[in-house]
């Protein structure tokens, strides 16, 4: 009893261990059910978008004329030029700056010159007072009666005090401050300071120099009594009797034209350099505390006018606080480190989720489109296409203010899948794609849902290119739904009408625009992943394409076989949701490799001439086998496309070329029983292959198969027809040759009923009516032959 239980013990410890090591780890189990080259592409897939993610500046989640609901916090403290301040302290610089006045000394030079005040003693030697009077009328003062008896035939003495009078006159015009009023001055604003300078001319070879004044010190020409004080002073430097015509002439001379003359250009440059110099106008907002507010009222904004929304102004201060949160992140304060912190937490956060998007996407595309891993170059343009759009998301969304933008990479991408793949599974990809750009974008559920209607209507209409306007009208219909869903949203979120409007039609002309983008880079799409819409079939199912052309006149009976082959297999492939065009351009290009050697093929032999009497079977046979071959070599010299490779190369799949094989076998030397030698192997007659690989291609090798059987048929009735399509199916089905696609026995089922009727069709009974001119023995014996028939 003992032994037994040491024994099970023994088992349960070798089955422990042996679980152990068998058993493993869940990351190493899914690398081995997707395989290495799957987990590389989605290993670097995740590593480049999470650097698109986490690099660049994520910019402000505010547009202008956006509403909100609560206060925005300043994260710090930051500056910011006030404008406002700005021009006022601009102003108020202008403004201190003094008026410049600068001497007119052409006027001093004037009043005590020969042209009036030295003028007057000289007229004054007249010999008469009447010429006196005369010379008076030239000049400024006027003549009395008094002032030239007392210059008249006036001594040397005489003569020296008045010159002596006149230069003492100059000289006090010199310090004389009378000038225009400042209301008459050419200047913008006016100043404000409490004096003036005056620039004094220089003496002998000085230099001028300014002599400052108070402003209350000038004496405005406007200002009779003012002026009639100064003359008053001015006039006594001459003698007693000749004071009141000076007086009287001085009174005249100033109130006509000022001693200082303002010095515009000196005054705006002084005030330029003074603006210049003024100190910025700068706000500080203290961080923790709020910066923007809601607008329970409307706002003006000088751009937009009212609005409830964030304005220009406080857009600019959202930018400022930004980036004043940017630089101090990069700082060496305390709080920066622990902000780093929060950031990278962020960011961790951020990776994981985009890593478990990342192995969602590339498993799916693994689950569902196997074949995007089986060739490396389609794998890397795959995640390439979708990489690239990602960096262009977020190089637009970092410089444009709205996500909107962001939809014509999205629609990019969702019309390109929907091109190069099946509708549903590129949906399945479009969505698992903008779920990845609203993390990198931080997008809210509106503009989340927004990219979701785009990319789905552009993934799930865009199945089926048949027309030159197809991919503008599946944009227009996108257009209108995302504008619908983003407005929609927009009126959720409490936005004004007009910014909501704003906001959809953007993503209207985004998802326009990716339809523009499609359209005129159709043709590179369909290069770069070797695919092919409708619209490309259609134009090689044209019978006047090059090669259908040579086809038809070097090789008629196979251009005949190749057009009935054609319309069955796309019935054949409509009837199990397969796709029926490119099934019947297929069948068009199958057969081309005959063109070389349509002679060596039933179709286009006459009925009493067959090259292969002449020729041993093996030889037969590399003709035969050597048309798929051929065909691959014309398609590429053609540049057909490349998705119509497949219908040439598996049409007959590994199937045995049984005519020949079985001439081989009776050529075979025959033993005493009467059985040959030996068998002829049937792997040395099998086509090369692939096998069919896609429903359109397994379709065509029944098309194929079927035709050629009914064809030979004497008599094609409708049950011999679905006996021949029975037997051909099972056959094929016998043989493995739909092994490596995805149809299935109930596909094949709609498959035969379909081949059934449409032969039915083209090869059913015919009544042979006699012709009019026919004799009466040809009648006679017709009839004899119609009477057998009956017996």
């Amino acid at each position: 009893m003992f032994g037994f239980t040491k024994k099970k013990k023994v088992r349960r410890e070798r089955a422990r261990q042996f679980k152990a090591e068998t058993a493993e780890s869940p990351v190493r189990a899914l690398v081995k059910r997707i395989g290495i080259w799957p987990a590389v592409v989605t290993v670097a897939f995740f590593l480049v978008a999470l650097v698109i993610s986490l690099t660049g500046d994520p910019g402000i989640p505010y547009a202008l004329n956006q509403r909100i609901d609560q206060p925005i916090l300043a994260r710090v403290s930051f500056e910011v030029n006030d404008d406002g301040l700005d021009r006022r302290n601009k102003q108020s610089a202008r403004e201190s700056v003094p008026n410049f006045y600068r001497v007119n000394t052409e006027f001093i030079d004037r009043i005590v010159g020969e042209r009036e005040l030295s003028a007057m003693f000289e007229a004054a030697q007249a010999p008469t007072f009447e010429e006196f009077q005369a010379k008076a009328k030239e000049h400024a003062w006027k003549a009395h009666e008094y002032v030239y008896h007392l210059l008249n035939n006036a001594n040397e003495t005489t003569r020296d005090r008045f010159s002596q009078s006149l230069d003492d006159l100059k000289k006090d015009l010199f310090l004389e401050p009378t000038a225009l009023p400042s209301g008459q001055l050419d200047r913008e604003p006016p100043s404000t300071s409490s004096e003036v300078v005056i620039q004094m001319p220089g003496v002998d070879s000085n230099p001028p120099t300014d002599r400052r004044l108070a402003t209350v010190q000038l004496i405005r020409i406007s200002s009779t009594t003012a002026l009639e004080g100064r003359v008053s002073i001015l006039a006594q430097h001459f003698s007693q009797q000749l004071r009141p015509a000076i007086r009287e002439f001085l009174l005249e001379m100033l109130s006509k034209e000022p001693i200082l003359v303002y010095d515009r250009e000196r005054t705006q440059n002084v005030m330029g350099e003074a603006e210049r110099n003024a100190p910025r106008g700068r706000r500080l907002f203290e961080g923790g505390k709020p910066f923007v507010f809601p607008h329970t009222l409307p706002q003006f904004d000088e751009n937009e006018g009212l609005d409830t929304g964030i304005t220009h102004a406080e857009l600019a201060l959202l930018h400022a606080e930004h980036k004043a949160f940017q630089d101090f992140i990069a700082s060496d304060d305390p709080a920066a480190v622990h902000a780093r912190k929060q950031r990278l937490l962020e960011r961790l956060g951020i990776g994981a989720i985009l890593l478990v998007l990342s192995i969602s996407l590339f498993s799916y595309v693994g689950l569902y489109q196997p074949r995007v891993f089986e060739v490396q170059t389609r794998s890397v343009a795959f995640a390439g296409l979708l990489l690239i759009a990602l960096f262009a998301i977020r190089v637009i969304v970092a410089r444009l203010p709205h996500a909107e933008f962001a939809l014509t990479p999205v629609l990019l991408v969702a019309a390109i899948l929907t091109i190069a793949y099946p509708p549903r599974f590129a949906a399945g990809v479009t969505v698992i794609y903008i779920a990845i750009v609203a993390l990198m974008i931080r997008a809210n559920l509106g503009e989340f849902v927004t990219m979701l209607t785009g990319g789905y209507v552009a993934a799930i209409m865009l199945n089926d290119i048949r027309t030159r306007t197809k991919v503008l009208s599946v944009g227009m219909v996108a257009g209108v739904l995302v504008m619908m869903t983003s407005f929609a949203f927009g009126l959720i979120d409490h936005q004004e009408v007009g910014f909501a409007f704003r906001r959809a039609v953007i993503g209207a002309g985004s998802a326009i625009l990716s339809a523009l983008i499609i359209q005129g880079t159709l043709p590179f799409i369909e290069k770069l992943f070797r695919v092919a819409t409708s619209l490309t079939l259609l134009e090689y199912r044209d019978a006047n394409r090059p090669l259908l052309r040579r086809l038809a006149h070097e090789a008629p009976g196979t251009f005949n076989h190749s057009l009935v082959i054609g319309n069955i297999a796309e019935t054949a492939c409509n009837a199990i949701g397969a796709d029926g065009l490119l099934a019947h351009v297929g069948a068009l290009y199958h057969d081309i490799g005959k063109i070389p050697k349509a002679e060596y093929f039933a179709e286009n032999q006459e009925a009493s001439i067959n090259r292969h009497d002449k020729l041993a079977p093996s030889m037969s046979l590399l003709i035969i086998l050597g048309h798929v071959k051929d065909g691959l070599e014309l398609a590429k010299e053609y540049a057909i496309p490349r998705v119509l490779y497949p219908f040439i190369a598996e049409h007959h799949g590994t199937t045995v070329v049984k005519f020949f094989h079985h001439r081989a076998s009776e050529k075979q030397p025959k033993i005493a029983s009467g059985k040959h030698d030996r068998q002829v192997d049937e792997a040395e007659f099998r086509y090369p292959g692939p096998k069919p690989t896609s429903k359109e291609t397994a379709v065509l090798m029944l098309c194929d198969g079927v035709e050629g059987a009914v064809r030979a048929l004497p008599e094609p009735t409708p049950g011999r027809i679905e006996g021949i399509v029975s037997q051909v199916l099972q056959a094929r089905l016998k043989d493995g040759q739909f092994n490596n696609c995805d149809i299935t026995l109930r596909e094949l089922h709609l498959v035969e009923e379909s081949l059934v009727k449409s032969l039915c069709r083209f090869y059913h009974g015919r009544v042979a009516y006699p012709k009019d001119d026919a004799s009466k023995a040809e009648r006679t014996e017709q009839k004899d032959d119609q009477s057998k028939l009956v017996g």
